[in-house]
């Protein structure tokens, strides 16, 4: 059976102290610092919770806002944009707890991650998400959803698509 799952901004309910992703960084940001960053407004953090049990954390992601510099791009983006700093929306973190592990959760939280950016694009102009991965492994994953590698670091960027003028 195919588990259910309600996503939201993270708040006092959630079950913070129990989410192990397997990565410290990301396990103790959400223990010990989402809730601060989101209070400065400096994050947005989304967690996802099983329908059942709407208090578990099974996996989480960040946004904020940052930007890119042009030169940074790869050429074929770079050329279509002005040559100074570029507005981006930054997922910081995305974890997905150990026990949800294995069934898709990363993707279907980075689709939710869009979705909000879409969203924000009619209030907030964005050229694209960026994220910086933390392994190799990460890099893979977000490639898959199409991606492109910025130089030979670890971030990447995902272009949002061309807004067209309403007739």
């Amino acid at each position: 059976r195919r588990m259910s799952f309600v996503f939201r901004q993270l708040d006092k309910q959630a079950l913070v102290a129990e989410f192990d992703c397997g990565q410290a960084p990301l396990n103790s940001y959400l223990k010990q610092y989402a809730s601060q960053d989101v209070r400065r407004n400096v994050a947005r953090v989304f967690i996802c919770c099983p329908s059942e049990q709407s208090e578990r954390v099974a996996g989480y992601y960040t946004l904020s806002a940052s930007n890119v510099q042009c030169a940074d791009l790869p050429e074929n983006l770079a050329k279509k944009l002005p040559r100074y700093p570029i507005p981006v929306a930054l997922m910081g973190r995305l974890g997905v707890d150990t026990r949800f592990q294995g069934q898709g959760l990363g993707g279907v939280l980075l689709i939710d991650a869009i979705k909000k950016l879409q969203k924000a694009q009619d209030f907030l102009a964005v050229a694209g998400l960026m994220v910086d991965a933390k392994d190799e492994s990460a890099v893979r994953f977000y490639l898959h959803f199409g991606f492109v590698r910025l130089g030979t670091s670890m971030r990447l960027f995902l272009p949002t698509p061309p807004l067209s003028f309403p007739a």
